[in-house]
């Protein structure tokens, strides 16, 4: 089986992603599956320059949709019902 392609893209617009909130500027890794339909509506940019501003000029960390993931199922003592 082929390993699925990722792709880089910075957000543009505050959105959703795989269940998680995003704010502009911040940049994700995924599935291009995944990421594809927002770059086509918008929402998400694949392009190299603003994704290098990103990351050297803002300094922003790239996420990792797939090990968000596997993070928060790693830790199943980690709720939201903190007291």
């Amino acid at each position: 089986m082929a390993a699925k392609k990722l792709i880089t893209a910075r957000v543009l617009v505050a959105c959703v992603i795989a269940d998680h909130h995003f704010e502009p500027n911040a940049l994700v890794k995924g599935d291009a599956e995944l990421l594809k339909p927002l770059i086509d509506v918008g929402e998400l940019s694949d392009d190299k320059a603003a994704i290098d501003y990103c990351s050297k000029e803002l300094e922003v960390d790239t996420v990792d949709l797939n090990g968000i993931d596997e993070a928060v199922d790693s830790n199943p003592d980690d709720t939201d019902n903190k007291e």
